[in-house]
């Protein structure tokens, strides 16, 4: 696996395709093993999402990177009060989400953390778009457990 730094552009855009690519796998993984056929979907969804983003990755332009104005995202912070869920078979839909959105959520707070780190302008501003994807899955998927099971109670 690529070394990640503030160094280079290209080393931070290899390095998170391959972090796409390893969520990818972690999904796929998850459906391939999954029990019900709903959170078969709802993983298989989920790799799709990723490989969006790898798509995004690998078709990034980087002359505009420099004046990229990104969206504010709004953070229901839902994940922030769940504890971790491991993958089992006999996942449940609520379960399946919690598991999902705490995997953004680390994911967020990883490019996070490498975007303040970084001195050189491209590759701190490539590390904030890479956060801001990531919360705006996390954004996703807490709007569903939101909707679908904050709205039983």
């Amino acid at each position: 696996m690529t070394t990640v730094s503030c160094s280079s552009v290209d080393t931070v855009i290899k390095f998170a395709i391959e972090k796409e690519e390893k969520a990818m796998e972690f999904y796929q993984q998850c459906a391939d093993r999954a029990k019900n056929q709903g959170i078969k979907q709802f993983f298989q969804e989920m790799m799709e999402e990723e490989a969006r983003h790898r798509k995004l990755l690998q078709e990034l332009d980087l002359a505009a990177l420099s004046t990229l104005k990104l969206a504010k995202v709004e953070d229901l912070q839902i994940s922030d009060y769940m504890i971790e869920v491991k993958f089992h078979d006999q996942l449940t839909y609520q379960e399946a989400l919690a598991l999902s959105m705490k995997k953004e959520e680390k994911a967020h707070a990883f490019y996070l953390g490498w975007k303040d780190k970084c001195m050189n302008e491209k590759t701190a501003k490539l590390f904030e778009m890479l956060a801001n994807e990531e919360l705006k899955h996390k954004r996703k998927i807490e709007t569903i457990y939101d909707e679908e099971i904050l709205a039983w109670d």
